[in-house]
């Protein structure tokens, strides 16, 4: 497969170029005006022809550039593969269970093959970091392409601060991930950075929703068939008296009727969810029908012939994407031939969109509608108007989830968060005062002899009850995926989890848990902390306080390590008589998570060595120095911790 690059196309798309820059930047990349010039370069470079995928570069702005692609409809990439939709891994975007995502296997090879193979990845990299904003762009497969050169900018962009300058703009392939990559794109807060742009009756666009198998042979005729007339079926579009030089190929209904029926089946699924999100009856229709993972994320545009919708509402896409399709008055021809109409349709299309802001208040019937005239207009030219009742349900549906999560922040913020600050600051200031009676706060709550300790407790138990409330309304929807996201979240989360899971550590090995449960971190930890462990993960940026290398009167501040002490006692389980365990790995899991804090300054050593010679954690280290031999010492991360308190060992 060969490549075309910028150097051999850009003095053929002169022409491209100077329409491109009549976008002159004083419009937002994803206005109507900026998607009809996009729209413009990159079906125009898909109408260009080409046996191999291509991209073009062109100069929008002073400060904008854009990367057109040219993707190729290769019914081998829509063939059945191990997996039933044709999706592959994407091995470089991973959430926090680490965890990769999927997309489709034809545009992550035509990007690849582009990305490695051409001076795209070195032109488009150069453009960033000389400060321009980048946009890929792209019709079709192109589209794909597209979208994943902009998710493999965005995900190794090395500064977290800099205003994000890479946008993605696709036509008539709106759909390229599973639901674990539009998560991340959420997650990560890159869902402004991304537009697609979608005609109501292009079937192509929604062909990634049926199996491969069931698509393939249609495809086979079809595909080669829109490579060969794209430019004459383009302009059949809206015409009365201009005939089909070729008639479309045999299998082409059929290749409607599969998507329809496919792309009601994930719409259905999805509308019900949205009604019922606890329905447990969902899951496991979830585990016995395989349906397509491919799920949206950005904006969209969804249009007609005589204008369109916007939304970014990620609940109501699914919806839209059947809905528009499942007209009575459609034809065959239509639905295929829009795929390559793009360039006809949208100039006038775009003159007219209208956002949805409120789809929870869509007017089920014209009784006592107030909705905006303009918005109804363009709902009915797409087959969204009142007298589709099922979309209509589903779009409110959809609108429901979306307000119902905009609710439910300000409620945690005003009802929870209050109460989790207090709880937290109580605790601190017991960790504070056991640290001025000589003791380290681990060992006093362990040994439970205080009226302050049976108070920590009961902060402990609050706190967990809390954080298992919050939790779980992010796996239901119930809060917005960015709310993980939220620095002030995540920061109080991570509070909570470095000062409160020594607690649990503490009372699950005094309460002997370990004898019937096996090791803390096998069997006993709690999810709250490991998902509120994943979701500092997926950050990245938070800030982590330093503790002072020196000591002071009251430790500075947390060990970085929430499980440090799961590790300790471990080795002092060890230390019983006739004990069995591989002490060799525990020994090692112990000084791997030392040095790792070493090494990053996250290590509180104070609060650690704090109380005599009797206190849980100078016993494990005095044992296991002990227990070393000279050269085991010299290599030893527990040989930094006795340099710097030799007392531990006399």
């Amino acid at each position: 497969m060969a490549f075309t690059g910028s150097s051999t196309s850009e003095s053929r798309y002169n022409t491209l170029q100077l329409e491109s820059r009549l976008m002159d930047g004083s419009q937002p990349l994803f206005s109507d005006s900026s998607l009809l010039g996009f729209c413009k370069l990159s079906h125009s470079f898909y109408r260009s022809g080409g046996d191999d995928p291509s991209y073009l570069r062109a100069n929008i702005s002073n400060d904008t550039v854009a990367f057109a692609f040219r993707g190729i409809l290769d019914p081998r990439d829509f063939q059945a593969t191990a997996s039933k939709f044709g999706d592959s891994p994407l091995e470089w975007m991973k959430d926090g269970n680490n965890q990769s995502a999927s997309v489709h296997q034809g545009s992550l090879k035509q990007f690849l093959h582009l990305w490695n193979t051409s001076r795209l990845q070195e032109e488009a990299r150069q453009e960033y970091e000389g400060g321009k904003t980048v946009v890929f762009t792209g019709h079709s497969m192109g589209g794909g392409i597209a979208s994943l050169a902009a998710l493999w900018m965005l995900n190794s962009q090395q500064q977290p601060g800099k205003p994000k300058s890479v946008f993605c703009i696709t036509f008539g392939f709106p759909l390229i991930g599973d639901g674990t990559l539009a998560r991340i794109v959420r997650r990560k807060g890159w869902t402004d950075q991304f537009c697609h742009v979608v005609l109501g009756h292009d079937v192509f666009s929604r062909v990634l929703l049926a199996p491969c198998i069931s698509v393939r042979e249609p495809l086979e005729s079809l595909l080669p068939y829109l490579k060969r007339y794209p430019e004459n079926v383009g302009d059949l579009l809206g015409s009365t008296d201009t005939t089909m030089e070729e008639a479309l190929p045999e299998g082409s209904a059929e290749l409607v009727s599969t998507v329809l029926q496919h792309s009601s089946a994930i719409a259905n699924y999805s509308s019900a969810t949205n009604m019922s999100p606890n329905n447990p009856l969902m899951a496991a229709v979830k585990s016995l029908v395989k349906l397509s993972p491919y799920r949206p994320f950005g904006h969209y545009v969804f249009c007609s012939r005589s204008g369109g919708i916007r939304t970014e509402n990620h609940f109501a896409v699914l919806s839209i994407l059947y809905y528009t399709l499942q007209i009575s008055d459609g034809n065959c021809e239509e639905f295929i031939l829009e795929h390559v109409g793009y360039g006809n349709i949208l100039p006038s299309a775009l003159q007219n969109t209208v956002k949805l802001n409120e789809l929870s208040d869509l007017p089920l019937s014209e009784a006592g509608s107030n909705y905006q005239d303009s918005r109804t207009a363009q709902l009915e030219a797409l087959g969204l108007g009142i007298q589709n009742c099922p979309a209509r349900l589903s779009l409110r549906a959809a609108g429901q989830v979306l307000k119902q999560q905009r609710e439910n922040v300000p409620k945690l913020e005003n009802e929870v968060r209050g109460k989790i600050e207090t709880a937290i600051n109580e605790i601190e200031e017991y960790r504070r005062q056991c640290f001025r009676n000589g003791i380290g706060y681990y060992d006093s709550f362990k040994n439970k002899q205080n009226r302050s300790d049976f108070d920590a407790n009961l902060n402990r138990l609050k706190l967990a009850g809390w954080w298992d409330e919050i939790i779980p309304m992010v796996d239901k929807d119930e809060l917005p995926e960015d709310f993980q996201c939220s620095e002030e979240w995540i920061t109080l989360g991570t509070h909570y989890r470095l000062l409160v899971e020594p607690l649990d550590i503490a009372n699950y090995y005094r309460l002997g848990k370990n004898e019937d449960s096996g090791p803390y971190l096998k069997n006993g930890r709690p999810r709250r902390y490991t998902t509120l462990q994943k979701w500092l993960k997926e950050i990245e940026v938070t800030k982590q306080l330093q503790p002072s290398p020196t000591g002071i009167d009251q430790p500075t501040v947390l060990t970085q390590d929430s499980c440090l002490w799961a590790h300790v006692e471990e080795i002092a389980c060890l230390m019983r008589p006739n004990n069995v365990r591989d002490q060799e790995n525990l020994v090692a899991e112990l000084e791997n998570s030392v040095k790792a804090l070493i090494g990053s300054n996250g290590l509180s050593m104070e609060e650690l060595v704090a109380g005599n010679c009797n206190s849980t954690f100078n016993t494990v280290v005095k044992w296991l120095w002990t227990n070393m031999n000279a050269e085991k010492k010299a290599s030893s991360p527990i040989s930094y911790i006795i340099g710097r308190h030799p007392e531990l060992i006399n």
